[in-house]
């Protein structure tokens, strides 16, 4: 009886692990990479909007699909706005043979709680048995592409030591970090939000990094992996300051939210002492393993949590950055597959400032370039191109003559009025005795006022004599100086 009964437990367990390993069926469209908006100069003056998506299914869990030639990626694509329809004019799922290969990046936080110290059937303890499935699933590993880092938490030291996660290529080195796992002790609880805000902070850091290498966010596959035994668990003595109670929990659902990471949750042990409800939150894809066998497989699963990360891009319709301004971009794909469905995803959108031009997340890379050029070419080439420069020049230099004549008669008008003729001169006589309309005489030297008349040019000039004295008057008289002349 008792050998049946064992069978019948392999025997389910055989079909859970089969079943948990067989691909569903893709039904949307699921992003694995924020929008990013694209500078697309010089080919392009108007900006352009990237992101990556990857075939789901109806769960939200990433499904393997077939895809077309990469010459005929971008076409099964169309974007939809409030503005109008849009086609990418890049479309990439990688490079090689194997689109669907891809560099995963894998972060494991294992709880080392009091409680994993629990036996299990056939002996060992829940934390032995963590780690035998984990040492299993590094042997599917591949070397020098995937980088693997794991990392304890319980309620001790979490920030730190999470965001000291080492990432490697090397099966040889992550077998090293898992061996060096701390065991269990006795008073360490499990500050399960802490580690896992903590842990989406150490895979942006990761993701940053390499991409300032060089790789894109295409050719990555970002996992965060958190596997426990129980629930959240703060108490005195602990970390200060670790997120608790509801607020902690909204707390660590945003920042999982808000990254876009691929987080999977297993919890491992006895069903009753796991808070699935908060784990569901925390993560995307939710496993329960009861033994060492379903964790392996719930590894498994994960290891291909994005079958294919299509990276898009495409035009906006907004002439520059600055037509952005104040306008959020929401843009809902859709993607026909050869068999003639379609996949739709959730709606695409991008923050921009209310206030100023939002910033470009990066430039547009050689291959999306080239993308553009085959599919948008410059509308503006040939002649036309020429006039709209020649006459940005003649406008250019009737500005540069008006600021040159015109602006310093306009500040130095009396540095230029001596250059302007007397106009009076062309109106006046030079009869005697002509009245002007004005009523004002003008006069000549032959009819001068007695005393007015000039001294000739042959006279000499009226010599001063060593008796005549200048007087200088007290200040109580008018101020004038006076010439005496001497009687005698």
């Amino acid at each position: 009886m008792k050998i049946i009964q064992h069978l019948a437990v392999l025997t389910c367990a055989a079909a859970a692990i089969a079943a948990a390993q067989q691909p569903a069926k893709p039904s949307r469209l699921l992003l694995t990479s924020p929008p990013q908006l694209v500078d697309c100069a010089p080919v392009m003056q108007s900006p352009c909007m990237s992101a990556a998506v990857t075939p789901g299914d109806a769960e939200g869990k990433p499904a393997p699909v077939t895809l077309p030639a990469a010459s005929q990626l971008a076409g099964a694509f169309t974007l939809q706005s409030a503005s109008g329809e849009a086609k990418p004019f890049y479309a990439s799922a990688g490079s090689g043979p194997d689109a669907g290969q891809h560099t995963n990046v894998v972060l494991m936080l294992v709880d080392i709680s009091g409680s994993m110290n629990q036996p299990m059937s056939g002996g060992s303890t829940r934390f032995q048995s963590l780690k035998s499935a984990i040492a299993q699933f590094l042997a599917g590993m591949q070397e020098g592409s995937d980088r693997v880092a794991i990392v304890p938490f319980e309620s001790h030291n979490v920030v730190s030591t999470i965001r000291s996660a080492v990432f490697t290529t090397h099966r040889a080195d992550v077998l090293a970090q898992l061996n060096a796992l701390p065991a269990p002790g006795p008073k360490n609880n499990t500050a399960l939000y802490q580690a896992v805000f903590s842990g989406v902070d150490s895979m942006k850091g990761e993701l940053a990094s390499l991409q300032h290498e060089g790789a894109t966010l295409a050719e990555l596959q970002p996992h965060l992996i958190v596997m426990t035994d129980g629930k959240n668990e703060v108490a005195p003595g602990d970390d200060p300051q670790l997120l608790n109670g509801d607020l902690g929990l909204q707390q660590a659902v945003a920042q999982v939210q808000t990254s876009n990471l691929d987080t999977i949750g297993i919890g491992f042990g006895d069903k009753n002492d796991i808070d699935a409800g908060a784990l569901q939150k925390l993560t995307k894809r939710f496993f329960y393993a009861a033994d060492a066998n379903q964790l392996l497989a719930a590894l498994h699963v994960s290891r291909s949590a994005v079958s294919h990360s299509i990276q898009i891009t495409w035009p906006l319709s907004e002439a520059n950055r600055v037509a952005l301004m104040g306008r959020d971009q929401i843009w809902t794909p859709s993607m026909q597959l050869e068999d003639g469905s379609v996949l739709t995803g959730d709606p695409l959108r991008l923050i921009v400032p209310a206030t100023n031009a939002p910033a470009y997340d990066r430039a547009a890379s050689p291959q999306e370039l080239e993308a553009l050029i085959a599919t948008h070419p410059p509308a503006n080439s040939g002649w036309s191109s020429v006039l709209v420069h020649l006459l940005l020049y003649l406008g250019a230099s009737a500005i540069l003559l008006i600021l040159w004549f015109w602006v310093p008669r306009l500040i130095w008008g009396e540095q230029y009025s001596s250059s302007v003729p007397d106009r009076s001169r062309r109106w006046s006589s030079d009869r005697s005795g002509v009245t002007s309309a004005s009523g004002v005489q003008v006069r000549s030297t032959s009819n001068l006022p007695a005393g007015f008349t000039p001294e000739l040019e042959s006279a000499s000039p009226l010599q001063r004599s060593a008796a005549q004295t200048t007087q200088v008057l007290p200040r109580s008289e008018a101020s004038r100086t006076r010439l005496t002349f001497d009687q005698n």
